[in-house]
């Protein structure tokens, strides 16, 4: 599939969202981590591959996560949590490589149990935690937006067609856009397959 296989690997090949590429780079540089940053907007704009590309970009191994189907409860949280104590990736400590840290990525945390919202929130306020947390979702959890001293709540936006025209040089990108609903992941489909 087009959308993998052309999919950006360095923060500086997503186009679009400068300022939220800059809000990335500003807290996985800058530990201690003591807020998350969500990143919302529609689906298929590109905020899963930010926060991947944020990730690797600035020396992170991600722990990827979606949220929607994997956070049901406490116990779940807990069990991340747990996991990412020792900020070092257990495969990046086996091939000996100790500096890259985790980064845990929660997808679609929209879609995650509310109960289990609030467990995150805890989390993220503990102050022994080490690891950044990125989010991803199409709407802020309304705890999420009430705990913003501790979640930075950033907009993502659907890259302009004279953004993404010269990835696409034979393609009406405009039009395309417009048809898909402004969704990237859907329009690089209707480039490979066609209308369905």
């Amino acid at each position: 599939m087009y959308s993998e296989i052309y999919r950006p690997t360095h923060l500086s090949e997503i186009v679009g969202n400068t300022e939220v590429k800059t809000i990335l780079e500003n807290y996985l540089t800058k530990p201690p981590f003591s807020k998350a940053v969500l990143l919302t907007g529609p689906p298929g704009i590109g905020k899963t591959t930010m926060a991947l590309c944020a990730a690797t970009t600035f020396g992170f191994d991600p722990l990827e996560i979606n949220a929607s189907k994997s956070i049901r409860s406490f116990e779940d949280v807990d069990k991340i949590r747990d996991s990412t104590r020792n900020s070092v990736n257990i495969l990046s400590f086996l091939n000996g490589n100790t500096t890259r840290k985790t980064c845990v990525i929660l997808d679609e945390v929209d879609g995650s149990d509310p109960h289990a919202q609030t467990k995150i929130v805890e989390w993220i306020r503990d102050t022994t935690r080490t690891v950044p947390i990125l989010f991803t979702g199409n709407e802020p959890p309304t705890i999420f937006k009430r705990n913003s001293d501790y979640i930075e709540i950033v907009k993502c936006f659907p890259p302009r067609p004279q953004d993404i025209q010269s990835l696409f040089p034979n393609e009406d990108v405009p039009t395309l856009l417009k048809e898909c609903q402004y969704d990237i992941r859907r329009m690089i489909h209707r480039i490979q397959y066609g209308v369905s």
